[in-house]
């Protein structure tokens, strides 16, 4: 599945309001979550070499063995393995077939070369006597051909020249011996020699593996039929060594030419392969064997014994008796009671879940009814789980459980919703990592505080990078923590500095986590935060720009609905950023025609006079057409993307109705969805005040010589009117919420059309006649003035 379907089926799954679906992710979280839960082992207190012991007295609950630290039993198990001799055995039948077959070898070269002096010798004869061809020489020829190729080694011209030699003083020993003065070198010499050093090499032993794999020094099991001796591997041959060594034993034993030499060293090579064979599965058989016989336990803690007294220090003896205890426990628990163990656990993660699902049912309806939202928190839970059973699984000595990232959690959860979520979500997180850990309460201490002072970090955030301020935050809240518990258990100052640097590792690898992570989220999960509205409500935004550059008067209308309502969001507990950029952006459509518009024409005659109605209302409305296909184009999100249809709903567009209806024609009738909106209604409180916003702002800005009252009555009748159409059925607005927008749009539009003081006209006196050197002066003098009394006239 790739990430664009991933992110379709989210968006769908966010669309359905399905509660079988809401329990599956509950039900799902906590079974996946238990099975990161430790095999019933649990930390009844978090103890460490060198710490005091606050508890009571410890005693046995029964008897159990001492259990060995893990690392000190696997090097005992790897010692033990690296003990064992590995077993080679002898296949005495690899010696005898080699030499069997070189005995072979030699009959062949001893034939083929005979064919070969014979045909010289015709072809001598031949030449002789000035013959250029004959029928026996050819047949001959071919035939020695199809014996060198059956020998299956490649000799060159110089070598087959001097195996004929030798084979010559084999045939003609006297003639030889009379030319040189002293007996030849024959082929039946070499084939003695070649036969004596295959079968001294097979008696040393050749082996099949390298033996710097194993080691110079290595002693080896060696077995022949039902013998066995330990003998130093050195003493053997292995494949690297051959060559150099069946070279070496030609020249030293025979000081012969090197062509002799080296004939002699390639026939031996050929027949020489390892007789003495590594047994792999027997090594390892034994192998095992050796690392199960190395013993567990140190010793045996009886039942009722004394384990550690109260304000005892904990030694290395005393932690492992108490880790041994812990194992036992462990045993025991998945011995006798595994499937309770399970069902107790999954009822720790589902009951915590559970909670925090009533909460967002109680207080949080919208993600309540969003699936998507319930799977991204459950996803959020579920990597911080996971992150705390790697700390359980990587076996190193350090705290490692100090990089459980759960501060990047809580601030994903205050960035993408709010702080009461992040904080109730924190709590939810720290518990179940201090279930994953073993029931470690330490830990979801640790947790709760740094994760709270994380989201207190960024609940005010005004751009992405300010996350990184987030890392003196967490730091600050771990550092109080661990020392707060330190000293409590008497820790020394190394471990507290140990802890320190690993706290100080989250610090900075959380905030760089959730900067990924929140893009990933953004885009996979189509939320739209906080960070993305303030991004989009930058003026500097394109589609902003172009809005304000070509149809000025509906940027200025826009952003006066932009305060008006931000106001009414805040006033109503609604989300005030996501009201303002919703004005911004919900007449984008109107770049496309801007002079159609009044707000935009200047003076300029109605460009509606010579059109039908019908026409006209098709025209307006078509701005919702083309908002929405700007606002994809710009990759505007859905949160925004839903004012530009939504902020006019399902309404009649009235002045156009009216026209047609006057301008009707007997018997004609006029269909009033041709003058509607497509709609749909606004489903948010958001989108709801951006409507009566819209409706608002237009219809004020039209009073003449506007007072409180009038734009209380115009209010009054707009939001009536919106409330009586329906228009409002789909949103969350109350009436008491109606209410107080009402009263925030009349607080703001009151100090904008607020009555001003009529200051009297006042006549610039007349300016006696200056001569022509002073007039410059006094003309500026006199612009000044003018401009002053200008001013008071405008105010």
């Amino acid at each position: 599945m790739t990430m664009i379907s991933l992110s379709s089926y989210i968006r769908q799954l966010s669309q359905r309001d399905n509660l079988v679906m809401k329990w599956g992710i509950l039900v799902l979280l906590s079974l996946l979550i238990v099975l990161l839960f430790p095999s019933g082992e649990s930390i009844e207190s978090d103890y460490r070499v060198g710490t005091i012991w606050t508890d009571k007295d410890l005693i046995a609950p029964f008897s159990f063995p001492i259990y060995k630290e893990d690392h000190e039993y696997e090097q005992e198990r790897e010692m033990a393995a690296k003990n064992v001799y590995r077993v080679f055995e002898e296949n005495t039948s690899v010696a005898k077939n080699s030499i069997d077959s070189l005995q072979q070898f030699f009959g062949q070269l001893q034939q083929t070369l005979a064919m070969e002096a014979s045909l010289n010798r015709k072809r001598e004869r031949l030449r002789r006597l000035h013959w250029k061809s004959d029928a026996d020489v050819t047949a001959d020829s071919s035939a020695a051909a199809n014996a060198v190729r059956n020998l299956h080694i490649g000799f060159t011209d110089r070598e087959w020249n001097i195996l004929m030699k030798l084979y010559l003083a084999d045939e003609f020993p006297g003639k030889l011996k009379t030319a040189l003065g002293h007996r030849p070198f024959t082929l039946q010499q070499l084939r003695r020699d070649v036969l004596l050093v295959v079968n001294q090499l097979y008696l040393q032993g050749i082996v099949d593996v390298r033996k710097s794999l194993f080691g110079a020094d290595l002693n080896i099991a060696f077995r022949r039929k039902t013998d066995e001796e330990i003998l130093p591997l050195s003493r053997y041959l292995d494949q690297e060594e051959l060559g150099k060594t069946v070279q070496q034993t030609f020249l030293s034993g025979y000081k012969r030419d090197n062509d002799t030499v080296s004939i002699a060293t390639k026939i031996a090579l050929s027949f020489l392969s390892p007789n003495i064979i590594f047994q792999k599965e027997q090594t390892e058989k034994e192998m095992n064997a050796a690392m199960d016989a190395v013993p567990h336990t140190i010793g045996v803690v009886q039942q009722n014994e004394r384990i550690i007294g109260k304000h005892e220090r904990i030694t290395d003896e005393i932690k492992l008796k108490l880790d041994s205890l812990r194992k036992a426990k462990a045993e025991q628990s998945a011995d006798v009671n595994q499937f309770a163990t399970l069902l107790g656990e999954f009822f720790h993660v589902f009951i915590v879940s559970f909670l925090l699902g009533v909460y967002f049912f109680l207080f949080r309806k919208k993600i309540y009814h969003d699936n998507g939202k319930i799977l991204l928190v459950a996803l959020i839970i579920l990597l911080e789980a996971f992150f705390a059973y790697l700390t359980l699984t990587i076996d190193v000595d350090a705290p490692i459980e100090f990089l459980i990232v759960v501060p990047a959690g809580a601030m994903l959860l205050a960035i993408i919703f709010d702080s009461r979520v992040a904080f109730y979500g924190t709590v939810t997180i720290s518990f179940i990592v201090a279930g994953v850990r073993g029931n470690d309460y330490a830990m979801a201490l640790y947790s709760l505080v740094a994760g709270s002072l994380a989201l207190y970090s960024v609940r005010d955030i005004k751009h992405r990078t300010q996350i990184f301020r987030s890392i003196v935050f967490i730091f600050v809240g771990y550092v109080v923590s661990i020392v707060a518990l330190s000293l409590e258990r008497y820790d020394s100052f190394l471990s507290i500095l140990n802890q320190c640097l690993f706290a100080a590792a989250n610090a900075v690898f959380s905030p760089v986590l959730t900067y990924g992570l929140l893009i990933f989220f953004e885009r996979m999960f189509h939320v739209t935060t906080d960070l993305t509205l303030l991004e989009l409500s930058d003026f500097n935004h394109p589609l902003l720009r172009e809005l304000s550059q070509k149809a000025p008067g509906t940027f200025h209308h826009s952003v006066n609905m932009g305060t008006l309502a931000e106001a009414a969001a805040e006033a109503i507990g609604a989300n005030a950023i996501l009201a303002r950029v919703g004005a911004y952006y919900h007449d984008v459509g109107k770049i496309t025609k801007p002079s159609m518009f009044i707000e935009n024409q200047q003076g300029a005659a109605s460009k509606y006079e010579r059109l039908a109605p019908k026409i006209s209302a098709n025209v307006i409305a078509a701005h919702v057409r083309d908002g929405v296909e700007m606002a994809r184009e710009f990759g505007i999100p859905d949160a925004v993307l839903d004012f530009i249809p939504m902020h006019h709903g399902t309404t009649k567009i009235s002045f156009f109705y009216d026209q047609a209806m006057k301008r009707r024609k007997k018997n004609e009738v006029i269909n009033e969805d041709d003058f509607r909106y497509p709609g749909p209604r606004p489903q948010t409180k958001e989108t709801g005040i951006v409507m009566l916003a819209d409706a608002v702002e237009a219809s004020t800005r039209a009073i003449e010589e506007p007072t409180i009252q009038k734009i209380e009555e115009k209010i009054d009748m707009i939001i009536k009117t919106r409330f009586m159409e329906g228009e409002l059925d789909d949103c969350d607005l109350t009436l008491r919420d109606l209410t107080k927008i009402k009263s925030s749009f009349l607080k703001i539009l009151g100090g904008i059309y607020h009555a001003r003081i009529q200051y009297p006209e006042t006549q610039a006196p007349e300016l006696p006649p200056t001569s022509s050197e002073t007039a410059p002066e006094q003309s500026l003098t006199e612009r000044r003035h003018r401009r002053r009394i200008k001013s008071n006239d405008v105010s």
